[in-house]
């Protein structure tokens, strides 16, 4: 085990110990503020003024920091009673054999100084104590520094997912697809094709939900009341050659305020043919609603659509790369 074990009322410690989610969590708020204030702007100002300080540090510790449960573990890095390290482990979604870490954040003043690699190295040796299978992570694509130090610890990219946004329209050189609405039928071959649509890791981490495909009748329910309530309308669409489905366009358009989404899928089958005309149908289809900016969630292993989206106008804004470890 990497980390140090400290006694509780030693003022001298210097290291790595054990996360006490009790006693620690004050100032792993804090923390967690500073670290990840940049991913959420609007908390930006916030942190000048010392009573906003807390309250973003309220807010942004419940967005990076899970809520202490039995399968909570972690590990702190602290010097003289201040905590200026912090890594978080915990069961990625109940299942028994695969670990999360949800954050690793060190003060900027304790940056570059192999912080981050001990605390790092505490986790591993934790998911390793605990017969786990898998170890992921997310780390945000452009911060490099990161990237290196989880790939020196044996993690692999898995993919990334950008947001793409889309600002103001552009004149399209090519020509829209003939799509169709999805009929009810034919719901769980979009479902299908989005999941043949991602690499096997993936498929294993993070499988499409199949309530985001309205296979099931309970779903399209809960969907039509969720789009009345906020004045949404969602729509799906496939496109077909010879009765076969080769690429899908899901739009939820809204009435108000908030960008419109869209998400578009194809069939590896047929990658390279079809993003642009796919896109340039869901774009003229959201024509016929309010003008709003539109985003986009694109895998990064789709280098099709992700040129396609360039060539629309779309401009990538933040995303997420999953990275995972196994243990033999």
């Amino acid at each position: 085990m990497v980390a140090q074990i400290v006694r509780q009322g030693t003022e001298s410690f210097r290291g790595v110990r054990p996360l006490n989610p009790t006693r620690d969590l004050p100032q792993i708020a804090l923390l967690l503020e500073e670290a990840f204030r940049q991913d959420l702007g609007a908390l930006h100002a916030w942190s000048r003024v010392p009573i906003l300080r807390e309250i973003g540090a309220t807010l942004i510790s419940t967005a990076f920091m899970p809520m202490p449960t039995e399968s909570l573990r972690g590990f702190v890095y602290e010097e003289n009673g201040h905590i200026f390290g912090n890594v978080t482990l915990t069961l990625d979604d109940s299942r028994e054999r695969r670990w999360m870490i949800s954050n690793v954040a060190v003060s900027e003043k304790y940056r570059r100084r192999g912080i981050a690699r001990q605390l790092m190295l505490a986790a591993i040796d934790e998911a390793r104590a605990r017969s786990a299978q898998w170890l992921i992570l997310n780390v945000r694509p452009w911060n490099e520094s990161a990237i290196r130090l989880y790939e020196g610890l044996g993690f692999e990219a898995v993919d990334t997912e950008t947001e793409y946004v889309r600002t103001r329209a552009r004149v399209l050189a090519y020509e829209p697809l003939p799509i169709r609405p999805l009929r009810n039928n034919e719901l769980r071959a979009g479902y299908m094709l989005a999941r043949a649509g991602m690499n096997e890791k993936l498929q294993l981490f993070r499988p499409p939900g199949i309530s985001e495909f309205g296979v099931r009748f309970e779903d399209r329910l809960a969907e039509r009341t969720l789009d009345l309530f906020i004045l949404q309308s969602t729509e799906r669409y496939g496109y077909f050659e010879n009765e076969v489905l080769l690429g899908t366009v899901s739009l939820h358009a809204q009435r108000v305020g908030t960008p419109h989404k869209l998400d578009i899928r194809v069939m590896p089958a047929a990658r390279g043919r079809i993003e642009n005309g796919l896109l340039a149908a869901a774009l003229q289809r959201l024509n016929q609603f309010a003008a709003r900016d539109i985003s986009m969630r694109v895998l990064a292993s789709h280098h099709e659509l992700v040129q396609a989206s360039a060539d629309a106008g779309f401009v990538p804004t933040r995303g997420l790369t999953l990275m995972a470890k196994g243990f033999r």
